[in-house]
């Protein structure tokens, strides 16, 4: 047992989870060593190139650590107060309560968990499952498609990159709305004592759901600019070619008339020189 499996280490169950997430923290760590990384290297970019091409890197860095960050974790697909009771499709929840059951876990937990089998009269396991599922699935092609429009936008294929930005923020969008429609459904109602447990949207929720937005309008830009100003959008991802950076300043050189052809005129070395 060590930290790595998101429990204190030296116990021999998990019996308390820990006060932060190892996964989501080495993705964020990963996500942030890219954006450091790319800070560094900033100065040696010339003019507002350097403004751009910072605004796109650290928007898909973010794009990116929003939908990698542990999609599992991030749509509430798992119960985990003192112990974890997974719902995952290849998890079995029966078996995990009944070894809770077999260990003699405290009545509350036992009592929270009893509403989520399969066998309550609830039906909160299969609406849950199903719903994490989706949304996890859509996640995930949501990170295939940011990847995509990372690489489209780096080439002169421009429009098909903001194509992908739209695709991003839709699925990350319909992940959400997957999960949302657990909500409808009637829920049975929770009650511990004299308080009852009511389901609530994390702000992972809301995150995913900003972060998901914005790939939409992005995309929309994108896709405007190519129709109506493609060379600003061209400049933006500093693909537009500029003839003046092309071409070199030609340096006015002297030229030594004993050097000229005899058969020239007179008047010939005269407009050389001038030139």
């Amino acid at each position: 047992m060590t930290l790595f499996d998101g429990v204190y280490p030296f116990y021999p169950q998990q019996r308390k989870a820990a006060v932060f997430d190892i996964s989501t923290i080495t993705v964020t760590v990963v996500f942030l060593t890219l954006a450091c990384s790319f800070l560094l290297i900033t100065p040696g970019i010339r003019g507002r190139v350097r403004l751009y091409w910072t605004l796109r890197v650290l928007f898909s860095l973010f794009v990116g650590v929003v939908i990698v960050g542990k999609p599992v974790e991030q749509i509430n697909e798992t119960i985990n107060y003192n112990e974890h009771f997974p719902w995952s499709f290849g998890a079995d929840y029966d078996h995990s309560y009944s070894q809770g059951l077999q260990k003699g876990l405290p009545s509350p937990i036992l009592y929270v968990a009893e509403k989520f089998s399969s066998q309550s009269p609830c039906g909160l396991h299969g609406q849950y499952r199903i719903a994490g599922h989706y949304a996890s699935a859509m996640l995930w092609v949501a990170f295939c498609t940011w990847v995509m429009s990372n690489i489209l936008l780096s080439m002169p294929a421009l429009v098909y990159g903001g194509y992908m930005l739209l695709a991003t923020g839709a699925f990350m969008i319909f992940s959400l709305l997957s999960f949302s429609t657990v909500r409808s459904s009637p829920v049975c109602l929770i009650q511990i004592g004299t308080s009852t447990l009511h389901v609530a949207y994390g702000a992972s929720f809301w995150l995913m759901l900003a972060v998901g937005l914005l790939c939409v309008v992005a995309g929309i830009t994108v896709v405007a600019m190519h129709h109506l100003n493609l060379d600003l959008l061209k400049t933006f991802f500093d693909l537009r070619e500029d003839k003046a950076e092309e071409h070199q300043e030609m340096l006015q050189v002297s030229i030594n008339p004993h050097f000229v052809n005899k058969s020239l005129s007179p008047s010939e070395p005269s407009e050389i020189n001038s030139v």
